[in-house]
């Protein structure tokens, strides 16, 4: 899924004779640099679409003339950074951002709690596009720590309040994530709330070959309704085991649903994936699709490194066509540089060491590829709002919204072939 990976990983990294406050660009104008510290080869869905929305974004910005600071402009570089999903190594790619003097980290998350001491020293702000850990943003701990994703509470209490009104006798399982672990603390307190005792309430070993006895479980309890908050491969695992071992219950989830891998795990028996329905982010607002559009037509029409979207899923529906991923998460890294660039052109430098960058974030505001506005406040720096969460299934090996539910029936279905 990461094509083209080698290209602008070599084209960036040929471009980063930086010192001072910026770069050397194209031509050689000054720049600045945006490290996007990714887990390339352990989540690549998550990887390429942090480069690509954060590349749509950068090559906009750069053709309309930079970041103007100081008088000056400034072109925007990126320079990926494989973190392994590791927190050693994400720490190391941090430090290696604070040495090239970057500008800010796109990070997906899951190694924040590593490395951002690390970066708050050196004035860099993390900006988290996939991560959703209730604890993760704290903005008296962690101030220089930014996200645009659906954090964990808002999605387990919205699911929570959709599936209870089932009258399901609900199973919850999780992986040994720390990603599953918060999942699990969030459903919980969501599930009591609602006077709701999950029966069975089970760990996932990530490393297992085998998840049958989980799917006993869950079976022997008589399980009307699965809930699985687990990474991708995780959960393309469970929902096989599920159905081999005769549970034919819904299953519910989380925004990882969504991830490719999920579907091409369980392309064999697509039956598997139909009526999986999972809570995420909405991809249109209210006001409509102009703008989502907009911005898809952009990402299909531009030249990733050189080539156009490699975006299929790996897949085809029952009319034999292929099924496609659209571009909804690169929302989120393609706002972040916009809001980047807001930040800088205020905060009048191209200096994160002095923290101005990271105050100039805390009133950022821009309209996002969506046409949501999309920023933080200085005690709020989530930028992903608990009303903005949907749900949807999977049809056909396509999602849609459901219908049960007000926001998502007035959402339009994404066209994905």
């Amino acid at each position: 899924m990461m094509k083209g990976r080698t290209g602008l990983a070599l084209g960036v990294a040929t471009g980063l004779a930086l010192s001072g406050c910026g770069g050397s660009g194209a031509g050689g104008g000054p720049s600045v640099t945006i490290v996007i510290n990714v887990p390339v080869g352990v989540l690549p869905y998550v990887a390429r679409f942090s480069e690509q929305g954060a590349q749509l974004a950068a090559d906009k910005i750069n053709a309309a003339g930079g970041v103007k600071v100081g008088g000056r402009s400034y072109s925007i570089k990126l320079e990926v950074l494989d973190n392994q999903n590791s927190s050693s190594a994400s720490l190391d790619n941090i430090r290696k951002a604070a040495s090239d003097k970057a500008v800010a980290v796109i990070d997906d998350g899951y190694t924040v709690d590593s490395t951002y001491q690390a970066a708050a020293q050196a004035g860099l702000p993390i900006l988290v596009d996939y991560d959703g850990n209730a604890t993760l943003i704290d903005t008296d701990k962690r101030p220089n720590v930014f996200r645009i994703a659906p954090p964990d509470d808002a999605v387990a209490a919205k699911l929570t309040g959709y599936v209870a009104g089932k009258g399901l006798k609900l199973a919850l399982l999780h992986d040994d994530s720390e990603y599953g672990k918060d999942g699990a603390t969030q459903f919980q307190a969501a599930l009591q709330q609602k006077s709701l005792t999950p029966n069975p309430n089970l760990e996932i070993p990530s490393t297992a070959t085998s998840l049958s006895d989980k799917a006993l479980a869950v079976k022997q309890a008589g399980a009307t309704g699965v809930i699985i908050w687990a990474r991708a491969p995780v959960l393309a695992q469970m929902v096989r085991a599920l159905r081999e071992g005769g549970v034919t219950a819904p299953i519910f989830a989380g925004p990882t649903a969504e991830d490719p891998v999920v579907r091409t795990q369980l392309a064999d028996h697509p039956d598997w994936v139909e009526g999986l329905t999972y809570a995420s982010f909405r991809i249109t607002t209210e006001s409509g699709t102009d703008a989502w559009d907009k911005f898809r037509k952009a990402y299909e029409d531009h030249k990733f490194n050189g080539g156009g979207p490699d975006y299929k899923v790996g897949v085809k529906a029952s009319d034999h066509k292929d099924v496609v991923q659209p571009p909804d998460w690169q929302i989120f890294p393609y706002d972040m540089v916009y809001l980047v660039k807001s930040a800088l052109e205020t905060a009048g430098t191209v200096d994160a060491s002095g923290g101005k960058i990271i105050a100039a974030l805390n009133s950022a505001q821009i309209t996002s590829a969506n046409g949501d506005n999309r920023g933080w406040k200085k005690d709020n720096h989530e930028g992903v709002v608990d009303d903005d969460i949907y749900f949807a299934t999977f049809m056909d090996m396509k999602f849609k919204p459901v219908q049960d539910d007000p926001l998502s029936k007035s959402l339009v279905p994404i066209d994905q072939e």
